[in-house]
């Protein structure tokens, strides 16, 4: 026998994020290219744009997954 809708009454998880923290990330995620592409486009060195970049994405990511 299986159970249909097994999902309804429980809040959305991604990968151990739960549901207020997916629009942080994506949130997040996507500011940290926006200013990326605006760090490169007013001329800073390509590997400085890349560093922050990773930088910045992987201190989100830390601070989202240990914010629970």
């Amino acid at each position: 026998e299986f159970e249909l809708n097994k999902g309804i009454g429980k809040s959305a998880e991604f990968k151990g994020l739960k549901a207020q923290y997916l629009f942080l990330f994506a949130a997040g995620l996507l500011a940290v290219f926006v200013v990326f592409i605006i760090l490169y486009m007013v001329g800073i060195n390509q590997w400085i744009c890349i560093g922050f970049g990773v930088v910045t994405a992987s201190v989100l990511v830390l601070f989202l997954y240990t914010s629970d």
